[in-house]
């Protein structure tokens, strides 16, 4: 048993500033000897995985995560280790194999299903229970607002209406936490969506306190007041209460989200290496800040080595004081006492349940913006032919994820889930040339029906004029558009096309629905409360 009192009044110094920090590491099998070291000496708290760092599958990760936790016998106080992941589901989904991959956030909120979603939390947390995850970095609470010309983060982000972002977010804490797994919300106060991708860039919100409050912390008060135990800080500016800081490292927001909020739980920044912060504050006085404004858990993944160092030298020079370390140090004893539990050795949960879970919500999510009921589904007599021009499907913002590993192909799933044989798919680059526009319009020219999608073609127009011209070439085919990330591409989509479905995401389990609507069941559902 941890009794965190008891040995937070036995640590060092450096022991507690230990506790605050996230190490990360590359291998799949245990600790590196550097970090094992660290633990040897007591200096080594808590861990951060990625997917290409450390995971591969989800039985090597619950293999690790056993190795891992095995040393916690080695430190003084028989310490376990947080082990912590990016698990969104969609876009970002750090265990791409061996979990069920559901279709993203943004087709929750169209789906608008909180039974669904907290469905959805407690496979993913039996998932990571099994994977010997303490704490999942989700659900996503920010609000798609703003919707600029940008391609920054936009399937993360479950719904534009605060409340279904507070409803879905809300519904998947708590079936992730009823199995055992810290949630934690991001990304505090509210990441929007703007041209900043603050892997690169602060961004500084211009919105006053009551629109703060009517829409970023929205999703926050009920996810709070739902029992969220976790929650992770922006590197944002929100000027209506901090123009200096941004928030991960802005006393008055940590104070804001304690004092007027009524949040209890333990705060971790975003990675403090991203370039909203590093650009301008570089790596040791980042945490050093971040500390002294309140953060508990720091993630930083360029100090390994010298974290503890850097925070025990900032108290001897009075930047951070001692009693702020205990605290933060103490939150994250307590938080090892309630969920660093034993790994269960056997799967508690069917991937077979799992994946009919995903494809219910993602044939709940897709929304038909135009389109006659009439035209679907459509028969394909055996010497038609099916013409694709897919959008290019890869990675296309850092927090890509399963786009980097998983190939995806309608023509594919169309002759799997069909048995029709006569597909054509050409691949359209995000900006097309004039010859690549060209090209990939022969293609819906040869064949009797296509399927034209586009990847945020709102700040891609080359995609649209791919589409004007397939058009031109082929008046009388039957084109069916399919915004396949930016919900924003349907209305650019509907004057060219006979039919435009929009899927909130892009993953094999919406093409497998998208691929069933357009051609076995022709059914979509119109859900009301769906906004796009």
């Amino acid at each position: 048993m941890i009794d965190p009192k008891k040995i937070i009044s036995e640590m060092t110094l450096r022991e507690k500033i230990a506790q605050t920090f996230l190490q990360y590491y590359q291998g799949y099998d245990d600790l590196p000897e550097n970090l094992l070291e660290l633990n040897r000496k007591n200096e080594l708290g808590n861990l951060l995985f990625f997917s290409g760092a450390n995971v591969r599958d989800l039985d090597q990760l619950h293999k690790m995560s056993i190795n891992i936790q095995s040393h916690a016998k080695e430190n003084r106080f028989n310490l376990p280790f947080l082990l912590t992941i990016d698990q969104e589901g969609g876009q970002l989904t750090a265990i791409h194999r061996g979990t069920t991959m559901f279709p993203g956030n943004m087709a929750l909120g169209f789906a608008n299903d909180e039974s669904l979603t907290s469905k959805q939390g407690s496979h993913c947390g039996k998932e990571l229970k099994y994977a010997g995850i303490n704490i999942c970095y989700a659900p996503v609470l920010d609000v798609s607002y703003d919707r600029k010309d940008t391609p920054i983060v936009d399937n993360r982000m479950y719904s534009s209406n605060p409340q279904v972002v507070a409803d879905m977010g809300s519904a998947y804490i708590k079936g992730l936490q009823d199995e055992g797994v810290a949630a934690c919300g991001k990304h505090f106060p509210g990441m929007r969506l703007t041209q900043e991708d603050t892997h690169f860039k602060c961004d500084t919100h211009p919105g006053d306190m009551n629109r703060l409050v009517e829409v970023e912390l929205a999703p926050y008060k009920k996810a709070i007041e739902s029992g969220l135990e976790v929650v992770m800080t922006h590197h944002g500016v929100f000027s209506a209460l901090d123009t200096e800081y941004p928030a991960s490292m802005s006393k008055k927001w940590y104070d804001y989200l304690r004092k007027d909020m009524g949040f209890k739980g333990l705060t971790v920044t975003d990675d403090l290496i991203m370039g909203a912060v590093r650009s301008q504050y570089g790596d040791e006085d980042a945490v050093i800040i971040a500390l002294a404004a309140g953060a508990d858990l720091l993630m930083h993944t360029a100090l390994s080595s010298n974290y503890v160092d850097v925070i025990e030298q900032a108290v001897k020079d009075g930047r951070v004081t001692e009693e702020r370390i205990t605290e933060a140090a103490t939150r994250v004893l307590e938080y090892k006492a309630k969920f660093c539990t034993t790994t269960p050795e056997n799967k508690t949960f069917s991937k077979t349940d799992g994946d009919a879970l995903a494809y219910e919500i993602a044939k709940k999510s897709l929304i038909k913006y135009k389109g006659d009921d009439s035209l679907f589904p459509i028969k394909l007599e055996e010497k038609d032919q099916v013409g694709v021009i897919f959008a290019n499907p890869a990675r296309l913002v850092m927090s890509d994820a399963i786009n980097l590993y998983d190939p995806l192909s309608i023509r594919e799933t169309i002759k799997n889930r069909t048995k029709h044989s006569l597909v054509k798919e050409a691949f359209m680059p995000w900006r097309p040339t004039h010859m690549e526009q060209v090209s990939v319009g022969d293609i819906a020219f040869i064949t009797d029906v296509c399927i034209f999608t586009t990847v945020n073609a709102y700040c891609n127009p080359e995609q649209i004029e791919t589409l004007k011209y397939t058009r031109e070439i082929c008046p009388n085919k039957t084109i069916i558009g399919v915004a396949t990330r930016g919900p924003k591409d349907a209305e650019l989509l509907a004057p060219y096309c006979d039919a435009v479905i929009v899927t909130g995401g892009l993953s094999q389990v919406s093409i497998d629905a998208l691929v069933d609507g357009i051609f076995e069941h022709g059914e979509f559902d119109s859900n009301p409360a769906k906004e796009i």
